[in-house]
C-alpha cells in the first residue's frame, strides 16, 4: 500500500515538474535563441560605388610656327578668353618638325586644333599643359552616342605633357577645358538604376565635398543601364582624369535604424514585430524614409500616412525581432484578413444606420408636410359660405360709396348711414323737368 502511495507521488513530482519546464523553461530558452535587437538613431546613404568616365569638353592651340615659348597661366588656372597662356616668340623654321611624341596625339585630333601665333586663347576655361588625342571626340555633344566600349577606348589613351621651351610648328603648347557643363558616365546594374531617373540631383563624392551633380540620361540595356550625370563645378584633381572610380550618394537620411531582414508585412503594410515587456511579438507599422539594400531608416514615434491619419510607430530602443518566422509572418496575414472583414461589416453596419436613419427623416418629414395640408384644408371649410363680395377698392384702397341719382354727396351719406342704423328712408324726390309747374 505503501509503494503504490510512494509511486504516486513520484509520478506527480515528475508531472508537475515537466509542467513548470515547459512554463517557465521553454519559453526562456527560446528567448535566449530568438535573436532581437534594439531600435537606435542612426544614418543611412544610399550610394553606388561606381567606375565612371569622364566627358568634357576641350581645345588644344598649337604652335603657328617655329617659336620658342614660356608658360604664363598657372597649370588649372581659370582664364577668360582673350588671355594669355604663353609667350611664343617666333624663331627660324627647324628642319626636325613635329616631336615624335606627339605624332598619334595629332593624327586623333585631326583637324580639330587651333594655332596661335599669340600664345592667346579664344575660349574661357582651365588651363591645361597635357594633351592626349581624345579632346576631338570625348566631346558633350556625343555623350549619348559613344558605347561603354568606345568610352573605355578614348579614356585610355597615354598622356603627353606640351611643349615649355621651344615647339615646332603645329606641336601642342596648351590646351583650354571649357567652363561648361560636363558628364560622368558609367553603367549600373538595371536593378539598382531605377534610382537614377531623369532630373533627379545626386552627389559625387570627392575627398573634400560632395559635388552635386543632377541626372541627365539613364538609357537601359538588357542587364545594365547608362546613366549619364551633369555637372558644371570643377575639383581638385578634376583635369587630370578621365576616369574617376568615386561613391555616387542618392540620397541619406536620419532618423531610427532598422535592418531590413526585420521588416514583414501585415495586409498592404509594412512594419515590424516589437517584443514587449511580457516577450509578446507585437507588430508595429513603419514609414521609410530610406532604404539601402540592408539597413533602413524610419520615421520614430508617429509619422502621418497617405491618407493624413497619423500613426504610432515603433521608437528609439524599442526591442526588434531581427527576423521573424515563417509562421508569424503568415499570422500577421490572417490578421490582417480578419481585421478587414471586421472593418468591411463596421462599415456596412453603419451604411445601414445611415439608411435607416435617412428613411426615418424623410418618413417624418412627410407626416409633418401631410399633417399641415390637412390643418390648412380644415380651415378652409370653415370659412362662410355666404359671404357676399366686396366691391372694388378704388386706387386709394377705399370702397367706393353708393350712389343713386343725382344725390349730392350730402344725401348720401344720410342714406348710408340709415342702412346702417336698419332706418328705411323715403325715396328721393324726383328731379322738376324745365318748363314744368310745380302743384301749388
Amino acid at each position: 500500500m505503501k509503494k503504490k502511495w510512494l509511486t504516486a507521488i513520484i509520478i506527480y513530482l515528475v508531472l508537475l515538474t515537466s509542467c513548470i519546464v515547459v512554463v517557465y523553461a521553454v519559453p526562456s530558452v527560446k528567448g535566449m535563441l530568438e535573436k532581437t535587437y534594439v531600435a537606435e538613431f542612426g544614418k543611412i546613404d544610399i550610394a553606388d560605388e561606381v567606375s565612371a568616365f569622364i566627358v568634357r569638353d576641350e581645345t588644344v592651340y598649337v604652335a603657328e610656327q617655329d617659336s620658342e615659348v614660356s608658360r604664363v597661366a598657372k597649370e588649372g588656372s581659370l582664364v577668360k578668353s582673350t588671355a594669355r597662356i604663353m609667350e611664343v616668340q617666333p624663331v627660324a623654321d627647324s628642319e626636325e618638325g613635329v616631336s615624335h611624341k606627339y605624332s598619334s596625339v595629332l593624327e586623333a585630333l585631326g583637324d580639330d586644333v587651333v594655332e596661335t601665333d599669340n600664345g592667346k586663347t579664344h575660349h574661357a576655361g582651365y588651363v591645361s599643359y597635357y594633351v592626349d588625342g581624345a579632346e576631338a571626340k570625348l566631346t558633350t555633344d556625343k555623350v549619348t552616342s559613344l558605347d561603354q566600349k568606345k568610352l573605355k577606348e578614348l579614356t585610355g589613351f597615354s598622356r603627353v605633357d606640351t611643349q615649355e621651351n621651344v615647339c615646332a610648328k603645329g606641336e601642342p603648347l596648351f590646351k583650354i577645358v571649357h567652363n561648361s557643363r560636363w558628364f560622368l558616365v558609367f553603367y549600373i546594374d538595371k536593378k539598382d538604376a531605377e534610382k537614377y531617373y531623369e532630373g533627379r540631383t545626386v552627389y559625387l563624392e570627392t575627398e573634400d565635398s560632395s559635388v552635386p551633380v543632377k541626372v541627365a540620361y539613364n538609357e537601359e540595356g538588357k542587364k545594365t543601364s547608362k546613366i549619364t550625370l551633369a555637372c558644371k563645378t570643377f575639383f581638385d584633381g578634376f583635369l587630370d582624369e578621365r576616369r574617376l572610380d568615386t561613391t555616387i550618394t542618392v540620397a541619406s537620411a536620419e532618423g531610427l535604424v532598422l535592418e531590413d531582414s526585420s521588416i514583414v508585412k501585415k495586409g498592404e503594410q509594412i512594419g515590424v514585430l516589437v517584443k514587449n515587456k511580457l516577450g509578446e511579438h507585437k507588430f508595429k507599422p513603419i514609414s521609410i524614409k530610406a532604404d539601402n539594400g540592408e539597413q533602413c531608416v524610419v520615421y520614430s514615434d508617429i509619422y502621418v500616412d497617405a491618407d493624413g491619419n497619423f500613426v504610432e510607430t515603433v521608437k528609439t530602443y524599442d526591442e526588434i525581432v531581427a527576423a521573424p518566422t515563417e509562421e508569424e509572418i503568415a499570422d500577421l496575414q490572417v490578421q490582417a484578413k480578419r481585421e478587414a472583414q471586421e472593418a468591411a461589416e463596421a462599415a456596412k453596419k453603419k451604411a445601414e444606420e445611415e439608411r435607416k436613419a435617412a428613411e426615418k427623416e424623410a418618413a417624418e418629414k412627410a407626416a409633418a408636410e401631410k399633417a399641415a395640408a390637412e390643418q390648412a384644408a380644415q380651415q378652409a371649410q370653415q370659412q362662410p359660405a355666404d359671404q357676399t363680395a366686396q366691391p372694388p377698392a378704388d386706387q386709394t384702397g377705399q370702397q367706393p360709396a353708393e350712389q343713386t341719382g343725382d344725390v349730392s354727396a350730402e344725401e348720401q351719406a344720410v342714406i348710408d348711414a340709415q342702412k346702417a342704423a336698419g332706418i328705411q328712408s323715403d325715396p328721393a324726390p324726383e328731379p322738376i323737368a324745365n318748363g314744368a309747374e310745380t302743384g301749388q
